[in-house]
C-alpha cells in the first residue's frame, strides 16, 4: 500500500469506528462527504483492501507477451546490439513485423537490466549555425575510420552531405583516408547530383597545401592566390567549386554528426544484411543511403537547387583524374612515373614538342594515359601517352648500328628506272651490210668528211 493509500485507511478506519465524523475525513482527505460515505460502504462490505485499485497485479490486456520481450531482449543482445531504440523499433517493423515503440522497448531492456548505450545528449553549449537556404549551397565532406565489418581492422568511410537538408550524397571506403577515396565521392556526387556551389572540408593536407607563399608558381601569383594548389585544390578550381576550410571540427558538424549516426545504424545494417567484404560493403551503400535519406531528409528553405549541370563525360574523366606537369626533352619525349612517353594523336602519329615545352600528364581512374599541351592561341590539346619500348630510349650506338643492318629498299618493277635499265640492256640492232659506208656513193662521203675519195 502507498503512503497515500494508507492515509486515506487511516482517516477511513477512524470514520467507521465513530471516531471521526464524515465532514471531519471528507476535510483530511480533501473529498466530499459523498465520497466519504460511498468509500464508508466499501470497508463495510469488502473490508480495507477494497481501498486498492480493482486492476492491481492484474495483466493489461494489451501487454506484450514474454515471447516477445524475450525476442526484444535476445535481438538487442545479438544482431541489433549498438542500435538505437529507434532504430531497433524500424529493424523490427522491417525485418521482423513486429511493431514497437521505441519507449516500449526502452522500458523492456531497462526491466531486462540491458543498459541504453545512447543516453539523452547534453544542452549544447554553443549556437548552432544556420543550415544553408538551397540545396547543393554547401556540401561538407570528410572521412572516419571505424572497425565497420567489426574484425579488428579500420577502414575509412569517406562521405559528402548536404547542408541545406542533410541528404547523404555519397559514401565511399577505402583502407585509408586518401585523396583516391574523396575522388570517387566527387566523381559520385557530380554524375548523380552535378556540380555544388562550394566545399566545406577541413585543412588536411589532400586539400590545402603545406607550402608556404613563396613557393607559389606564376600561375598561382597570377591568379592572386596566397598558397599554391594541391591536385584536389585544382580540380575544385577547374569546375568553379568554392573551397572553404574548416577552421574545428564543431564547424563541419553535420558531417561530424552523420559519422556518429553511420557508426550506429550502418554498423548494423551492414551486420543485417550479412556484409563480410569492403567490396560487397561499397555496394550495399547506395541502398542504405536510400534508406537514410528517407528517413533523416529535410526540406530546404528555399526550393531552389545550387548544383550545377555536371561536365562531358570525357572533360570529367580528364578533371578528375591523377595529374603532374613535366617537361619535354630534346627527343619529343616525357619522363612520367619512371617511365618515358610520347605524345601521339587519335591518328597514330607522334607529335614533337620543343626542348622544355610543360606537358600535363593526366591518369584516368579506369588507367587511361593521356596529355595536355598548349598550342597557338592559348588552345589546349587533349593527346594520348603512348609508353617508349622497355621504358626508355635506345642509345645512340644502338640506333646506328640498327641502321647499318638494314636493308635498302630496291625500286619496284614497274618503276621508270627498271624499265630505263631493261632498255639499255637491249641488243643492238645487226646490219647485213658489213660496211654500212658502201651504201653512199663517193662524192656523198667526200662532201661530209672535205676530202676526195678516189
Amino acid at each position: 500500500m502507498s503512503l497515500k493509500e494508507a492515509t486515506r485507511s487511516a482517516v477511513l478506519d477512524r470514520v467507521v469506528k465513530g471516531e471521526m465524523t464524515a465532514a471531519e475525513g471528507a476535510a483530511r482527505l480533501g473529498m466530499s462527504r459523498r465520497q466519504i460515505f460511498r468509500l464508508k460502504a466499501k470497508i463495510l462490505t469488502w473490508g480495507i483492501s477494497s481501498l486498492s485499485h480493482g486492476n492491481r497485479n492484474r495483466r493489461p490486456p494489451n501487454a506484450l507477451l514474454e515471447e516477445t520481450r524475450s525476442m526484444v531482449c535476445g535481438k538487442a543482445a545479438g544482431e541489433y546490439r549498438g542500435a538505437s531504440l529507434n532504430h531497433m523499433s524500424e529493424l523490427l517493423e522491417r525485418i521482423d513485423g513486429v511493431r514497437i515503440s521505441a519507449k516500449t522497448i526502452g522500458r523492456i531492456l531497462k526491466d531486462a537490466g540491458v543498459a541504453n548505450p545512447h543516453g539523452r545528449r547534453g544542452r549544447k553549449s554553443h549556437r548552432s549555425r544556420e543550415r544553408r537556404e538551397r540545396f547543393g549551397s554547401l556540401v561538407q565532406v570528410d572521412a572516419t575510420p571505424f572497425e565497420w565489418l567489426e574484425d579488428g581492422k579500420e577502414w575509412s568511410l569517406h562521405g559528402a552531405i548536404d547542408d541545406a537538408t542533410g541528404t547523404v550524397l555519397s559514401l565511399r571506403f577505402e583502407k585509408h583516408e586518401c585523396s583516391a577515396g574523396y575522388l570517387r565521392v566527387m566523381e559520385d556526387m557530380l554524375g548523380i547530383w552535378g556540380v555544388p556551389a562550394a566545399l566545406y572540408t577541413d585543412r588536411h593536407t589532400i586539400f590545402f597545401s603545406p607550402k608556404k607563399g613563396d613557393e607559389l608558381s606564376e600561375e598561382d601569383i597570377m591568379e592572386g592566390r596566397k598558397v599554391p594548389l594541391t591536385r584536389y585544390g585544382k580540380m575544385l578550381d577547374m569546375l568553379g567549386i568554392e573551397h572553404i576550410p574548416a577552421l574545428t571540427p564543431q564547424a563541419k558538424g553535420r558531417v561530424e554528426r552523420l559519422w556518429g549516426t553511420l557508426q550506429h545504424r550502418l554498423l548494423v545494417e551492414m551486420r543485417v544484411a550479412g556484409v563480410q567484404t569492403m567490396e560487397e560493403a561499397n555496394r550495399f551503400l547506395p541502398t542504405y543511403m536510400e534508406l537514410h535519406n528517407g528517413l533523416f531528409t529535410v526540406e530546404a528553405a528555399n526550393g531552389t537547387t545550387d548544383f550545377l549541370p555536371c561536365p562531358e563525360l570525357e572533360k570529367l574523366r580528364l578533371i578528375l583524374g591523377y595529374r603532374d606537369e613535366r617537361k619535354a626533352s630534346a627527343g619529343s619525349e616525357i619522363s612520367w612515373q619512371g617511365t618515358k612517353y610520347q605524345l601521339v594523336d587519335e591518328k597514330g602519329k607522334n607529335i614533337l614538342l620543343r626542348r622544355g615545352e610543360t606537358v600535363t600528364a593526366i591518369r584516368t581512374s579506369d588507367g587511361g594515359l593521356y596529355a595536355l599541351r598548349e598550342g597557338e592561341g592559348g588552345t589546349v590539346y587533349g593527346l594520348i601517352l603512348s609508353p617508349l619500348q622497355d621504358g626508355k630510349r635506345k642509345s645512340a650506338t644502338a640506333e646506328k648500328k640498327e641502321r647499318s643492318e638494314r636493308k635498302t629498299p630496291g625500286p619496284s618493277k614497274d618503276h621508270p628506272w627498271r624499265g630505263s635499265l631493261k632498255h639499255r640492256k637491249q641488243e643492238r640492232p645487226v646490219y647485213d651490210d658489213p660496211d654500212p659506208l658502201e651504201a653512199y656513193d663517193d662524192d656523198f662521203i667526200g662532201s661530209i668528211y672535205g676530202v676526195r675519195v678516189s
